[in-house]
């Protein structure tokens, strides 16, 4: 198969407890191109949907702050947040000088200026479910916001999670906001592309779904109870849905019918915990990347070519991995 199959290059940028690493990928083998942020668990990582060399990324729980990389990692500057952990980050998929970054404490904020000055959505203190967020970790202790997800066919919508508290959202740019899902463990938010009504929600209590953007949630069938931290929907085939489950075993699961049914694939894999380390490749939707746990922080890459049937390892050992995104090129850094 491998002879049969013209693989582009791309980039990975890979988020650990020490830092970020960026490695390109020449549809063989990886080589480091950048690194940096060391000394920070990287929480969120959101790259540049036109230059794969400009990438944003969050730290928290083992750092703090908002960094940027216009050259794929080789050098960084702080944009701020230096006193809060910054727990995601996303560019806005219709105005790539937008970004939302949601923050412990638990706050989501937008730049318009391409992170150059932010504005809190302040009237999310209002939700009534707010008191009762809490996460269990010092100095803060009071949950925090991730999981941000936004339609580019309908902008004034933005889908939020907060671990651990309620799943918040707005139709109206931020006006108001509300809430469902209220007492759940909310990891993940991720919007069907080809229907901006149709939202999933991963959860420690499993994996949900709206039809009415986000206005009424059903469980998914075979998929309650289970740790759900991660929902990708396939670009190239918006019918392919990948979820991510913190389980042995085999912790990515796939649907080809849009999410009504799951079934798991990656037999084999490392599990990984309370990660998002799962990616498409960004021109061939068979080659899927995904970082595991081998061993105590200690963190693997591995590599399929054929949709999930089979896994093997690329690269060398890292720090444990907590986030995985990919940017398109054309050519090497």
């Amino acid at each position: 198969m491998r002879g049969e199959l013209h693989i582009n290059p791309c980039l990975l940028y890979v988020g650990t407890r020490n830092g970020m690493y960026v490695f390109y990928f020449d549809g063989k083998d990886l080589s480091l191109v950048g690194r940096g942020v060391e000394g920070n668990s990287v929480r969120g990582i959101a790259v540049h949907p036109e230059n794969p060399d400009v990438a944003y990324v969050g730290c928290g729980l083992g750092g703090w702050g908002l960094h940027r990389t216009r050259d794929a990692g080789r050098s960084w500057e702080t944009l701020g947040f230096k006193d809060v952990w910054v727990w995601d980050v996303v560019i806005h998929p219709g105005d790539p000088k937008t970004i939302l970054v949601g923050t412990e404490p638990p706050m989501l904020y937008i730049s318009r200026d391409e992170g150059l000055s932010f504005n809190a959505f302040n009237s999310i203190e209002g939700l009534s479910s707010r008191g009762s967020w809490s996460f269990f970790y010092e100095p803060f202790y009071a949950g925090h916001i991730h999981g941000i997800a936004i339609h580019q066919l309908r902008p004034e919508r933005i889908f939020a999670g907060v671990e651990h508290g309620a799943l918040i959202y707005t139709h109206d740019y931020g006006e108001t906001w509300h809430e469902a899902l209220v007492g759940h463990d909310i990891h993940r938010v991720a919007i069907d592309p080809q229907d901006p009504d149709k939202v999933f929600a991963g959860t420690g209590e499993g994996l949900f779904i709206s039809t009415g953007a986000g206005l009424t949630w059903t469980p998914v069938e075979g998929m309650e109870g289970k740790y759900v931290h991660g929902v990708y929907f396939d670009p190239h085939k918006p019918s392919r849905v990948y979820v991510y489950v913190a389980e042995t075993g085999s912790p990515i699961y796939v649907s080809y019918d849009r999410g009504r049914s799951f079934k798991p694939i990656g037999k084999g894999l490392p599990a990984n915990g309370p990660a998002d380390s799962f990616s498409i490749h960004p021109d061939n939707p068979e080659i899927l990347f995904y970082g595991g746990e081998v061993g105590e922080r200690r963190g693997q890459l591995f590599i399929s070519l054929d949709s999930g049937n089979n896994w093997k390892p690329i690269g060398g050992e890292l720090p444990k991995i907590w986030r995985l995104r990919l940017g398109k090129v054309k050519k090497k850094s």
